[in-house]
């Protein structure tokens, strides 16, 4: 999946960056900063449905992959029973 925008590593830093972001509201509750935690908020709820769905679909490209992958193997096994 080379030609994926939706590479591994991309994923994972975006699961990281809302983890991050999630930490950072609770903090700003903890310090009574309540402009800062309304903003790391709205910031959660954009981002998390984004980051949803590329886990989502880097999980769906990793089946396809799969897929393709025992597809082929399955090939070559009835070629070279032939």
């Amino acid at each position: 999946m080379a030609n994926s925008q939706f590479s591994s590593e991309s994923v994972t830093a975006a699961e990281d960056l809302l983890q991050e972001m999630k930490q950072r509201a609770q903090e700003a509750e903890q310090k009574g900063d309540a402009f800062l935690h309304s903003l790391m908020v709205d910031l959660v709820k954009v981002a998390s449905p984004i980051v949803t769905k590329a886990i989502a679909r880097k999980e769906r490209e990793d089946l396809a992959a799969l897929n393709a992958k025992r597809k082929s193997l399955r090939e070559q096994a009835r070629n070279s029973s032939n």
